[in-house]
């Protein structure tokens, strides 16, 4: 028989190894992956798991048991709505993924999942963008048309987003979603906003807002960027008191002082404001000097004098006083020209610490100062207009022509010419002792990125006083990942009394108030008015609103009582802050718990999560909060838990940003990038790269990067198809004849090296499974892909031979099978969070004997579950590994051999159940394996090695004098070019 099987060519040895062959790429194809992976992946996946639960739901029998099951089954995740302009950068891949992978890892713990996609529409980058479109004067333009120019600029911009968001393998349904500019949406806003002024919390007031000078609105808190590399030409200016507060002063501090004049000495870093100074603020408490230094001095007792530029001789301390002294007392300012007398007040804002102790006080031009102001009946002034540019008309004469440009425009405050100007103005004027530049923090626009200003005009405030209590209490009820997540959110909370509302564009939902026409600064707005215009605005439409008034149509905005008197007013051009908008989604979560599921109310929280950028402790967070808390009038947050990410970084660690040109659009790394380096990753990469990362810190992006995350995409997907290749021929599956008793996935007769694997994967698994649920998506990559470099490599090499040599029903290549069957299924739903794509694909490959008629889909599957292993792998991880340890160490000191399957192996064990030939042949890959029963026999060899503690297990290892077998390639044939005996038996 040996002389026939020699007979047979190299050729035809080749076809008879079981070589692995399966369908599933060792790459990702794009297309496929887009057309066929994912929309099985995702869309599909959604639909069908949203349709069971409703359908569960809708069999329940009463309210409580369907709140109950939706409580302990339902994951709700609420989507933070992108901005609808422009395309998607990768931090928005970074959000986008990281929902996705959470949602997916409860979908494998047995719940339902609700994520509906948003969009933030209405604001003013879109305005601005449409209005650039245009290659006229936009002053013309009516609010309609700049309307309709916007909504076309977002649905625009939403239906490319769109498009990009479906290839990073998101799991929802993207005919589902919802935006800000929907009018339904708009409704629920205006009555949320109805609901919050019922309970009287809006009001309006002319006073001072942070304004952009360049996109010419008012702007929240929110919406401020600070920096701390701001540049301003601070002063030291001198206002003289009064002659009679002078002598008053010196009448209360009781000493013999020179009959000279006293001035105050302040500082401040805005010297374009001193023109609207209307008082100047002390602190009763605090101590303050009289200096004798060219006339008398006041300042607070702990300024640094050694900072002045004092010119001349150095100032003496002629006396020291409390604050309480200056109580009463006026001054005038030079600089404007005119004899009015200005009181000194007590500020409790007043500190020490910097400046002088002594507060240039401009309620037009601060909050503190506004604040003083309405206390003492002081005017409200700001003669600076939207632009930033003073209001020449209101400044006095005698100023006018310095404050001009060449071109005759005023000059705009925020410019460093201007502080130049008023420095300047104050040398003529005899009130500078000196100035100087001066760093510090600074808030920014964080759309125009330029200087904001302080500056009173009449807006729209929602009061936070005593809601703000309730929303920091509402804080103790939320978890926070990362934990330091909730002081960030409650400084925030905490630092605010009021929320301007209000915005100076069209693009938006407007406040429903009626201007008297003859008193624009008188409103009619009121309960009843607010009612019947979110009722017209629900028939007519909302760009009805931004109509020009008239006489003619204004009576259908106002009940019948208010129709003689309708043509006396016009329509308010007043939107809402955007970040109103978008906090009030929560509303959506409300109508689907009652509408949808057919909940009597809506469970509380709302959502179990919020996951965004930590920006958005200042913005979305903070705004759902707000308006929640402020509808509702009692404690209780939307959210269940807050989970926060960091921003995206180059590999330089600077910010990803457009001005430096550093940005990366997801499809760079998608399908690859020359121009960038980027190697082509696919879907799964994208998601691994954003995986791989600590997402609760800055995450940097870049080709170093990306070639590692590709490395290690390229082994996953390796070790994906080695598995699928080698459980094709599925044992139940075989030929008639090969039947094997072993049935698919039965673990019964697995040896002890398949059940040492399915430990570590089963402890792999286990603390994969913890990992998700801490959010540590980027430990679950490193033990995985350490589990693949050790573990089962180890396996795999261990597993080749019999796999490739043995025939279907041979039982060690069966309990092989089995357990590869099992690490397939474990490494399913270990990256199938991360990777569903690939997963997918994979799943698709598998043979559906494996499943054993469970249609149950791969990423839905749950985690699987294998006997306890502890009792059957007995010594194997130390034993075994020792025994590859030194099969190794002695291979490297053979002179001549370089290849396991060149060697010889003698093993002696006094248990003779511990190994058998085929089990040492498996770890070591030797080319023949001999048990040996003498102990001393095996001592006398050269290079034994002890594999326990006992000197009981012995190894040995030669070069094999067989020759090679043209089948298997091992050292075990007697003849030349002849099978070995395994090799022929095969065969036959």
């Amino acid at each position: 028989m040996l002389r026939c099987i020699r007979q047979y060519s190299a050729h035809a040895y080749q076809k008879t190894v079981r070589l692995p062959r399966s369908q599933f790429s060792p790459r990702s194809d794009l297309r496929k992956t887009y057309e066929q992976i994912l929309p099985q992946a995702c869309d599909q996946l959604y639909r069908d798991q949203y349709q069971e639960l409703l359908q569960k739901v809708q069999e329940l029998p009463d309210d409580t048991d369907k709140a109950n099951f939706v409580r302990d089954r339902v994951f709700v995740l609420h989507d933070g709505p992108p901005y609808a302009n422009g395309d998607l950068h990768v931090g928005h891949a970074m959000n986008k993924i990281l929902k996705d992978i959470m949602s997916r890892y409860q979908l494998t713990k047995g719940r339902y999942v609700f994520y509906r996609p948003g969009w933030d529409c209405h604001g003013l980058p879109i305005e601005l963008k449409a209005l650039r479109s245009l290659d006229y004067d936009t002053a013309a333009i009516s609010p309609q048309q700049v309307r309709a120019m916007a909504a076309q600029h977002a649905e625009g911009a939403i239906a490319a987003q769109r498009k990009q968001f479906q290839q990073f393998g998101i799991l929802t349904d993207w005919q589902d979603t919802y935006r800000t500019m929907d009018p339904g949406y708009e409704i629920q806003q205006l009555r949320l906003l109805q609901g919050i002024f019922a309970r009287g919390l809006i009001r309006r007031q002319r006073k001072p807002v942070y304004w952009g000078t360049e996109t010419r609105t008012a702007l929240a808190e929110g919406e401020l960027e600070y920096r701390d590399d701001h540049i301003s030409k601070a002063a030291y200016v001198y206002f003289p008191l009064t002659e009679g507060a002078s002598a008053t002063l010196r009448e209360r501090l009781g000493t013999s002082l020179p009959e000279q004049p006293i001035v105050c000495l302040i500082w401040t870093s805005t010297p374009w404001t001193l023109l609207s100074n209307r008082a100047i603020c002390f602190h009763d408490d605090h101590a303050y000097l009289l200096l004798q230094w060219k006339g008398m001095l006041v300042v607070a007792e702990r300024t640094e004098l050694a900072d002045f530029k004092w010119s001349g001789d150095t100032p003496v301390v002629v006396t020291s006083f409390r604050g309480s002294d200056l109580r009463g007392l006026y001054y005038t300012n030079p600089l404007l020209g005119d004899a009015v007398s200005r009181p000194l007040l007590h500020g409790d804002h007043v500190t020490a610490d910097t400046g002088t102790g002594l507060v240039h006080t401009a309620p037009g031009h601060g909050q503190e100062d506004y604040l003083v102001g309405q206390a003492h009946g002081i005017e409200v002034y700001s003669p600076v207009d939207h632009e930033g540019r003073y209001i020449l008309d209101d400044i006095p004469p005698h100023l006018r022509d310095m404050l001009r440009e060449e071109s005759g425009k005023p000059l705009k405050v925020t410019d460093q010419k201007t502080a130049g100007v008023i420095i300047k103005l104050l040398e003529e004027h005899k009130m500078l002792l000196h100035s100087h530049e001066y760093t510090h923090s600074y808030p920014y626009d964080w759309r125009s990125k330029k200087p904001v200003i302080l500056r009173a005009t009449p807006q729209w405030f929602a009061d936070l006083s005593d809601m703000k209590h309730h929303a920091v209490e509402s804080l103790e009820n939320v978890e926070f990942f990362p934990a330091r997540g909730k002081k960030r959110l409650e400084a925030f909370i905490k630092s605010r009394n009021e929320w301007c509302i209000s915005r100076q564009r069209s693009w938006g939902v407007p406040i429903p108030a009626l201007h008297l026409r003859s008193n624009p600064d008188e409103v009619l707005l009121n309960n009843e008015t607010l009612a019947h215009i979110i009722e017209t605005i629900s028939k007519v439409g909302i760009n009805s609103w931004f109509e020009e008034s008239n006489a003619e149509n204004m009576k259908q905005w106002l009940p019948e009582k208010y129709h003689d008197v309708a043509h006396l007013y016009y329509r308010g051009r007043d939107t809402i802050d955007v970040w109103f908008d978008s906090g009030s989604s929560w509303n959506l979560l409300e109508k689907w718990y009652t509408e949808t599921l057919g909940l009597k109310k809506p469970l509380q929280p709302l959502a179990d999560v919020y996951l965004e950028g930590s920006d958005q402790h200042r913005g979305w967070f903070q705004s759902s909060l707000l308006t929640k808390v402020a509808a509702s009038g009692t404690v209780g947050a939307p959210f269940g838990k807050i989970v926060t990410h960091g921003f995206t970084l180059d590999e330089a660690g600077l910010k990803m940003s457009k001005s430096l040109g550093n940005t990366i659009a997801p499809s760079s790394i998608i399908e690859g990038d020359q121009k960038l380096q980027l190697p082509r990753l696919g879907v799964d990469g994208l998601r691994l790269l954003v995986a791989q990362a600590d997402f609760t810190k800055d995450v940097a992006f870049g080709p170093l990067i990306a070639r590692h995350v590709a490395d290690s995409l390229k082994k996953v997907r390796l070790t994906f198809r080695f598995i699928l290749g080698n459980l094709q021929d599925c044992p139940s599956v075989a030929s008639a004849g090969e039947q094997a008793s072993l049935a698919p996935g039965d673990c019964a007769q697995l040896r002890r090296i398949d059940w040492y694997i399915l430990d570590k994967t089963q402890k792999l698994t286990a603390k994969c499974q913890g990992l998700y649920e801490s959010q540590n998506y980027s430990n679950v990559i490193s033990l995985v892909l350490y589990h693949m470099s050790n573990d089962l490599s180890l396996y795999f090499d261990a597993s080749k031979d019999t796999l490739y040599m043995e025939p279907p029903h041979n039982k060690r290549r069966l309990a092989i099978q089995t357990t590869l069957f099992h690490i397939l299924d474990a490494y399913r739903s270990i990256l199938g969070p991360i990777m569903p794509a690939l997963v997918q694909e994979a799943w698709n490959c598998l043979p559906r004997e494996w499943l054993r008629g469970d249609t149950t889909p791969a990423l839905r599957r749950p985690w699987p579950a294998l006997p306890a292993l502890a009792d059957r792998i007995r010594d194997c991880e130390t034993t075994d590994l020792a025994l590859v340890t030194a099969f190794r160490q002695a291979l490297a000191r053979l002179p001549h051999v370089r290849k396991p399957e060149q060697c010889r192996v003698i093993i002696y064990m006094p248990d003779s159940a511990l190994y058998t030939v085929e089990d040492v042949m498996e770890l070591t890959q030797a080319g023949e394996v001999i048990i040996d029963g003498s102990k001393d026999r095996v001592l006398a060899l050269p290079h034994v090695s002890k594999l326990d503690a006992n000197n009981d297990i012995l190894l040995a290892v030669k070069e094999s004098p067989n020759h090679k077998c043209p089948r298997c390639w091992k050292h075990a044939s007697p003849e030349a070019d002849a099978l070995c005996n395994r090799c022929a038996r095969v065969l036959q």
